[in-house]
């Protein structure tokens, strides 16, 4: 995908001139003449970089700025001010409106590519360590319990088993992949007291573990390296009767990726030790997935594919046979 850039500047020559040039060099060009436009284009293109000059009427660039840096979907993207002479209070504006930069008007059009090249560089590693981070924070909330430790590999295995099976593409599956690494990552937020309770959670209890997928979505949110995982992570605990949340989406509304997470997830859950129960056999865990299907939880296209594929391997997890219970959190 080309990195997308947002030029925000009065309509002129020059203007087009750059923009004209910029996707000459391959990049997704987007202009907009007002802080209005800015503000919305921001909002629905999340881009790469916004170049913002301060010529618009009534508003400064340092203001605009800070506009837009207030959504936290852009809190990452860079802005770079380009004013010809702004003052030292100006300047001071702009850094604690959170510019990325401050440009004067470049000699030329290859000098203004190679400073927007860097940026789109910086941006793309600050992305990529971010990403680490969230992913090493995943790691350890699933560590806090023994129980549960390596549950989103094995997720991710038995979720791309099933992806591969329907076709999708590599993009897809990597997403996927990513998908279930990260879909508790909203666990962050949730008291040890709760998280790591030995048992059954009461109602009270049960409402803050269920704001999960909506906390893990907004921590994802500001990594364009992220953004093709929010819905897999907003919406794993929905059921395609309509009864699941967050938004209680119905059918084929839940993305067929979260809707793969689901599968995996339950059997993964079903066929290895909780604090409240042992693991089930895997013939016990698929029964229980059809019964889930049957009861318009589980898409049942999937759960028999599934099925398929795990009475076709080699090495299903046995367990000895043990009490049903619930496996949601």
């Amino acid at each position: 995908m080309n990195p997308t850039i947002l030029l925000v500047d009065v309509a002129s020559a020059e203007r087009e001139n750059w923009k004209v040039f910029l996707e000459s060099q391959r990049y997704e060009v987007f202009t907009a003449e007002s802080a209005e436009c800015a503000c919305q284009l921001c909002l629905q293109l999340q881009p790469d970089l916004v170049l913002l000059h301060d010529h618009l009427p009534q508003v400064r660039g340092y203001e605009l700025c800070k506009r837009l840096k207030q959504d936290p979907l852009n809190q990452l993207t860079p802005v770079v001010l380009i004013s010809s002479s702004p003052t030292a209070t100006e300047l001071e504006l702009g850094r604690e409106a959170g510019a990325a930069d401050f440009w004067g008007m470049p000699s030329s059009l290859g000098e203004g590519l190679g400073r927007i090249q860097s940026l789109l560089r910086l941006k793309n590693y600050i992305d990529e360590l971010a990403k680490s981070v969230i992913l090493s924070l995943a790691r350890s909330i699933e560590a806090k319990h023994s129980l549960t430790d390596g549950h989103s590999d094995r997720l991710a295995d038995f979720a791309a088993q099933l992806g591969e099976s329907l076709g999708l593409a590599a993009e897809d599956l990597e997403e996927l992949r990513l998908g279930c690494l990260l879909h508790d990552i909203g666990k962050v937020a949730v008291p040890d007291s709760i998280l790591l309770k030995p048992g059954r959670l009461n109602p009270q209890e049960a409402e803050v573990m269920r704001q999960h997928p909506v906390i893990g979505e907004q921590i994802c949110a500001p990594l364009k390296s992220l953004r093709p995982i929010l819905r897999i992570i907003r919406h794993h605990h929905e059921r395609m009767d309509g009864t699941g949340y967050p938004d209680g989406l119905y059918g084929s509304e839940i993305p067929q990726k979260a809707r793969i997470l689901q599968v995996a997830d339950v059997y993964d859950a079903l066929t290895n030790n909780r604090p409240y129960r042992e693991a089930l056999t895997s013939e016990e865990a698929l029964e229980i997935l059809r019964q889930e299907a049957m009861h318009g939880w589980l898409d049942a296209s999937l759960v028999w594919k599934f099925s398929q594929i795990c009475q076709s391997a080699d090495d299903l997890p046995v367990r000895s046979r043990s009490m049903l219970a619930s496996y949601y959190a």
